[in-house]
């Protein structure tokens, strides 16, 4: 058996802690103070985020970055980092571009994700950074840019997405639980 065939077992354990309460939960909140609330710590970030190691590095009004580690877990039969691993991290900074520059009343979800892999992203204990820019907030509709860098900093990945503007959820009861609505009409 060639050295190149010898298959080493790898273990990783994910754990994460519970987000508390959810973005569209906190009325009083804007997207910029909710955003800005995860650079500093004080907000807890979304399961996926913490279990992808995908950080926000900068938050202003309509503009975001995103770091994500890359790990040989998230990698192809290549060697590659997964093109849906780096369109997690792409449609997460498109959509906290808009989310961003989002009055605090109301919150948005992805309707549209577009990306075009340019290179492949090889490094891998390397990361990838995200630059994501809100071209247009309407009233319920929103587009957003972003180009995804490499470790050595060749872009490897540009995206697009609409994103669709919503109406918070009313605040909910003791006695009456409910959930997130993810499509137009608010609550169920």
């Amino acid at each position: 058996m060639a050295q190149q065939d010898i298959v080493r077992e790898r273990v990783a354990t994910l754990s994460w802690r519970e987000p508390g309460a959810l973005f569209a939960t906190r009325r009083e909140e804007s997207g910029l103070e909710y955003l800005r609330g995860l650079m500093s710590g004080e907000v807890t970030p979304p399961p996926v985020a913490q279990v992808l190691g995908i950080t926000m590095v900068n938050a202003d009004p309509g503009r975001v970055r995103f770091d994500m580690p890359v790990h040989g877990f998230v990698v192809n039969h290549l060697g590659f980092l997964a093109g849906g691993i780096l369109s997690t991290v792409i449609d997460s900074a498109l959509g906290c571009a808009v989310l961003s520059a989002a009055a605090a009343d109301q919150d948005i979800v992805t309707a549209d994700l577009s990306v075009d892999f340019l290179r492949p992203v090889k490094t891998v204990d390397g990361s990838v950074t995200v630059d994501a820019e809100l071209v247009h907030l309407g009233r319920s509709r929103a587009v957003a840019t972003c180009r995804a860098l490499d470790a050595d900093q060749r872009l490897c990945a540009i995206g697009r997405s609409t994103c669709l503007i919503r109406p918070k959820p009313l605040p909910t009861t003791a006695d009456s639980p409910g959930e997130a609505s993810f499509g137009l009409g608010g609550t169920r």
